[in-house]
């Protein structure tokens, strides 16, 4: 038979126990996260972006804030969908903003992409967005555009009707003089979808660069033909004028 000291002992261990159970969790017991301990802990948010925070204008702290949040969103979540979203907003500030936060977005941006690719590997989208976002920023991070180039490079070869990664790699031909280049690149997307006209005025900018006015008004005028926003059209006719004078 138990004692009644046993007993006791049992009572005080079952009390003991339930007590913990419903005693409040410590910060480093609870799963969930404030969000400064999610800036804290993530290596991504690095203290670049925190300075960036700092900087930021008074129109600027919109889009920064949107971004922290989206940021935060992907660490706690860690989906393939959060992330992407992320990266995207990164990628879209990182155009927009014309200062020294230029550089940390676009870093945001490619730590972003890499993450999405760690969840899913076959995310063609995620790996178009990782390399053109390193072809971009290159200049600005002192970086080679190469690994960036390679990068849709491979999703062309995957996809060769990937209009994105065909896009990003004519442009760049643009910027690196590699005009013939540029044109292959533009006119492949126009025999893959005719409905995609800004390319003829893709064409025109990269006629114009090589110095052969007629190519460029011949596109132009194509683009001109099928546009139907009438201010672009009046603004391309004015152009054109130009052009001819």
């Amino acid at each position: 038979m138990i004692s009644n000291r046993q007993k006791i002992i049992v009572v005080l261990i079952v009390v003991l126990a339930v007590l913990l159970y419903f005693a409040p969790k410590t910060p480093d017991e609870s799963k969930e996260k404030t969000q400064e301990e999610v800036i804290a802990n993530n290596e991504d948010f690095t203290a670049s972006f925190q300075e960036a925070l700092k900087k930021a204008t008074s129109e600027q702290k919109g889009l920064f804030n949107r971004i922290q949040e989206g940021l935060i969103k992907a660490q706690k979540e860690n989906t393939e969908k959060s992330w992407t979203t992320s990266s995207d907003d990164f990628l879209r500030g990182a155009r927009f903003i014309q200062d020294d936060n230029k550089a940390t977005l676009y870093k945001g941006a490619i730590n972003g992409y890499r993450k999405v690719l760690e969840l899913n590997p076959n995310n063609l989208s995620a790996k178009t967005n990782l390399g053109t976002a390193m072809v971009e920023s290159a200049s600005l991070l002192g970086k080679q555009p190469m690994e960036g180039i390679s990068l849709l490079r491979e999703v062309i070869q995957k996809d060769s009707n990937n209009i994105e990664a065909i896009l990003q790699l004519g442009l760049f031909s643009i910027t690196s003089q590699q005009y013939s280049k540029a044109i292959e690149r533009f006119n492949q997307i126009l025999r893959i979808d005719s409905s995609k006209i800004d390319m003829y005025v893709y064409l025109g900018d990269t006629y114009i660069a090589m110095g052969d006015k007629l190519n460029a008004i011949n596109n132009y005028e194509k683009y001109k033909s099928q546009v139907k926003d009438t201010l672009v059209k009046k603004d391309i006719e004015e152009y054109i004028k130009k052009l001819k004078q």
